[in-house]
């Protein structure tokens, strides 16, 4: 298992902030993911000129620490996108398929847990070997955490 630092730096783009539940997520922040060293099967690359996190084989587990009430994940989704599990503060693994029949990506938000207690929190993430069957993958382009900051 390999612990990642991410940048504090949230982003600006307001057009993001119309992908989150506005009810769950009033004021969402918005974290790109910035390892400091290389992942294995993780790169940094561009999806429609923004920077993003391309994981395209199971492997090391990804953490993102927070303070706040909900928790949730931003990703470009096409036909070639896979399915992640991700746990909080230890709980029990579940799944998500982030799979679209789009074959141009589209970036879509993903609320994990809103019923947070105010508190750090630590999210876990890792591609999982099986796919949608429609899926001609198993890629994850994670664009953003984001999180509900009290």
């Amino acid at each position: 298992m390999l612990v990642l630092g991410f940048t504090t730096q949230a982003q600006t783009d307001q057009d993001v902030s119309t992908l989150v539940d506005g009810k769950d997520f009033p004021n969402p922040v918005f974290i790109s993911p910035d390892p400091p060293k290389p992942i294995k099967g993780w790169e940094i690359t561009k999806v429609s000129n923004e920077k993003i996190l391309q994981g395209e084989y199971p492997g090391e587990i990804i953490k993102f620490r927070f303070k706040g009430t909900a928790v949730g994940i931003l990703v470009y989704s096409d036909n070639n996108s896979g399915i992640i599990e991700y746990s909080l503060d230890g709980q029990p693994w579940f799944e998500l398929d982030v799979y679209s029949n789009k074959s141009d990506a589209t970036l879509k938000g993903f609320t994990l847990n809103k019923d947070l207690k105010n508190r750090k929190h630590t999210l876990q993430i890792r591609i999982v070997e099986k796919r949608n069957p429609e899926s001609s993958g198993t890629s994850i382009a994670l664009r953003s955490f984001y999180f509900n900051k009290e």
